[in-house]
């Protein structure tokens, strides 16, 4: 078979094992039926997540213009300390950063390549555990907006990590840890 299409985040499915999806336009390819199997992918051009031209990708999908112009690549994304929704201040576009500022977030402690802390809004458990290949997760708080989300996890950052071994994890060399006990600790 052969499909055409632009790589995006993986659709997944909480089942038991999770079930992956590539989406595309008009198709989708399961992508769990694939394990143990060889396939080829090749590259035949470029497309930003936002604007959608065929030029170089620069960071998370987005083209360079995107990248530093669009709201939803805005700093505050990938270091959510630094949001300002609930100051009323703007970044690149008040209007979309409260919608996601300002809403219920979760510190939480996870176990993907070894202990981790992070940050997901309530509406993306478990769903952000599971894009991070976390095999177990406990929250730790929940708070009304991303700063205070953000300013949590920074202070927990000097305790635990904030970031996964993306190559332990691919090796699924996963240390049991009791993440009840790292949070009471």
């Amino acid at each position: 078979m052969l499909y055409t299409g632009v790589l995006t985040k993986m659709q997944t499915e909480f089942l038991e094992p999770i079930q992956y999806y590539l989406v595309f336009e008009n198709d989708f390819i399961h992508v769990n039926q694939l394990l143990n199997k060889t396939i080829d992918i090749k590259l035949i051009g470029h497309q930003c997540l936002s604007c959608g031209l065929n030029k170089p990708i620069y960071r998370q999908g987005f083209c360079k213009t995107c990248f530093f112009d669009k709201p939803f690549a805005g700093d505050w994304i990938m270091r959510p300390e630094l949001s300002t929704a609930h100051l009323g201040k703007e970044d690149r576009d008040l209007d979309y950063e409260t919608k996601v500022q300002l809403q219920p977030h979760i510190v939480y402690l996870a176990n993907s390549s070894n202990v981790k802390v992070g940050v997901t809004r309530k509406s993306q458990v478990p769903t952000r555990w599971i894009d991070q290949g976390a095999h177990e997760a406990v929250e730790i708080v929940e708070v009304p907006n991303r700063y205070l989300a953000g300013i949590t996890e920074v202070a927990l950052k000097d305790y635990v990590a904030d970031k996964t071994n993306w190559r332990t994890m691919l090796k699924n060399d996963i240390k049991d840890e009791d993440l009840l006990e790292w949070k009471q600790n």
